[in-house]
């Protein structure tokens, strides 16, 4: 077994001369070849590089009778250097940004951001920030009570709304900015839906600030009451046919050529605007003439039939009466002549 590993030591790292002169001395060169990537390795291994990264921004200490009105940054964009092995397993949670706001007042606060405020992992260097400034505006935060408005939807085709609607609580507490906090009297309510009502009804509905930074202080739902009921309309209707009934054998003549009718009616607006004119009815009753009459002229009553008459109302008609002429010869008895 000795015999054979001094052999193939000899075959690797021996002094004989190979017969082929690219074999000389391989041992050698594939341990050369070997330490060579090896600190090729290592050397890139430790190469420094850079990278970006964004980490949060904590803003802390603001005090409690003050508020921050505009919309600041969030994240800062870095630009960070250190060693390869390092920077390909750095997360933003390794990187921490605090802007201390205890000392703001009402205003604008402008804060420049340098490198030694951001607290990185040894051997990890801040070459670039993005924004190197944070600029924050700053009001007081103030209270104050004010009316609840409620917005409600028109009602449906036909109904009205009667009376102003109920709100309940009638006022609220709001909080945010002085600046926007006393511009408000009054805080209106998320718009209350009337589709499909007919009737009387209450819903809770949550109340709609006009600025996003003012907050009602409490509970945002309050309680609404609409009064809704339908509305009574008036239609009117023109050249009815007045019709002559019951006249059977008596001879007469209306003073009035072709007589015609108007009329007016009142009621709830889901019957009235289904009325039309074929459901109405003008006529005069011959059972109301007094055949013993020595009158050639009677005046009798216009009377009005139509539907629904437990909901509407004959506000008009036109004419009351009509006046015949009563014919008594003996041919045409029985016809309007």
């Amino acid at each position: 077994m000795k015999g054979i590993i001094k052999g193939a030591l000899l075959s690797i790292f021996g002094k004989e001369e190979s017969k082929n002169p690219l074999f000389n001395n391989l041992g050698k060169k594939v341990l050369a070849l070997i330490l060579a990537v090896s600190l090729w390795f290592v050397a890139n291994i430790e190469h420094e590089i850079e990278r970006s990264i964004s980490v949060d921004i904590n803003y802390v200490n603001l005090p409690s009778e003050l508020i921050v009105v505009n919309n600041p940054p969030q994240k800062l964009h870095l630009r960070v250097r250190g060693p390869r092995t390092q920077l390909s397993t750095l997360s933003p949670q390794d990187i921490v940004f605090t802007l201390d706001l205890s000392n703001v007042s009402p205003g604008i606060s402008k804060f420049e951001i340098q490198t030694d405020q951001i607290k990185t992992p040894r051997g990890i260097q801040v070459t670039g920030i993005s924004p190197a400034q944070i600029e924050l505006d700053i009001d007081k935060l103030v209270r104050k009570r004010v009316k609840v408005t409620p917005v409600i939807e028109n009602p449906p085709e036909g109904f009205e709304i009667v009376g102003k609607p109920r709100v309940i609580p009638s006022t609220v507490e709001i909080q945010g900015p002085e600046r926007f906090v006393s511009k408000l009297e009054t805080i209106p309510t998320d718009l209350v839906s009337t589709k499909g009502v007919k009737s009387t009804f209450t819903i809770q509905v949550p109340l709609k600030p006009p600025y996003p930074l003012v907050k009602v202080v409490g509970n945002e739902l309050v309680q609404v009451t609409v009064n809704i009921r339908e509305i009574t309309v008036v239609k009117k209707f023109k050249d009815i046919d007045i019709e002559f009934v019951n006249f059977d054998n008596i001879n007469f003549k209306p003073l009035v050529n072709e007589p015609k009718a108007e009329v007016e009616f009142e009621g709830p607006y889901s019957i009235i605007k289904n009325l039309n004119s074929d459901d109405i009815r003008v006529f005069v009753d011959g059972k109301t003439l007094d055949k013993n009459s020595l009158r050639d002229t009677v005046k009798l009553k216009v009377s009005v039939a139509y539907p629904q008459n437990e909901h509407l109302v004959l506000k008009r008609q036109k004419p009351d009466t009509i006046t015949i002429k009563l014919n008594t010869r003996e041919d045409g008895v029985g016809t309007k002549s």
